[in-house]
């Protein structure tokens, strides 16, 4: 039969206040107490076993730390459980990641086929060729306002420095020119730029 500890037999505040002075035996008495209660607690909110531990004594050490810092309960079943409520409630809050069963396998896209990848290759082929043949029926002077802009990354206001055109008419040119483009671009079954 095992011999009870001194502070077995102190009353419960008189454990709060020894192991707010630093007395370990009368902390690890108040754990002994309150651990399998504090333990279902936790195990009813979250509801996950495996966390049961964690929290519990997450728990404990909070109340350990407040008790060492002066903070003397008036009634330490309530506060502990105020503790716990608040630890669960911090741990239910947090963002996790979802995780996946080990048997659960990810489902993955399949790579595009090599028919997929030349068909794709064809279909830029064709719209590049279409843009190209769009751009050569444009007059050259809106080429050379394409070829500032595109070619040369000039600005619009640099383009119209150049030109000696204001730079509102060089805006208005280069998107009476897009429109265009995309206009015959979706004709033929493109998408414009």
């Amino acid at each position: 039969m095992a011999v009870p500890l001194e502070s077995d037999a102190l009353s419960e505040p008189d454990l709060v206040r020894g192991a707010a002075r630093g007395d370990a035996r009368a902390f690890h008495s108040l754990t002994d107490r309150y651990y399998r209660p504090v333990c279902g607690f936790v195990l009813k909110r979250v509801q996950r076993s495996d966390l049961v531990e964690d929290l519990a004594q997450e728990t404990f050490l909070e109340a350990f730390r407040s008790l060492k810092g002066g903070r003397l309960p008036e009634h330490f079943s309530s506060w502990l459980f105020g503790i716990a409520h608040n630890c669960c409630g911090k741990w239910l809050r947090c963002k996790r990641p979802v995780l996946f069963s080990p048997s659960d396998t990810p489902e993955v896209e399949a790579p595009p086929s090599e028919f997929d990848a030349r068909q794709e290759l064809e279909e830029q082929q064709r719209r590049l060729a279409a843009l190209e043949n769009s751009l050569n029926e444009l007059p050259e002077e809106t080429r050379k306002l394409l070829d500032l802009k595109y070619k040369q990354g000039k600005t619009c206001e640099q383009i119209a420095t150049e030109t000696g055109r204001p730079v509102g008419t060089v805006k208005s040119l280069l998107a009476r020119t897009y429109k265009l483009l995309r206009a015959r671009l979706g004709a033929s079954g493109e998408d414009g730029p």
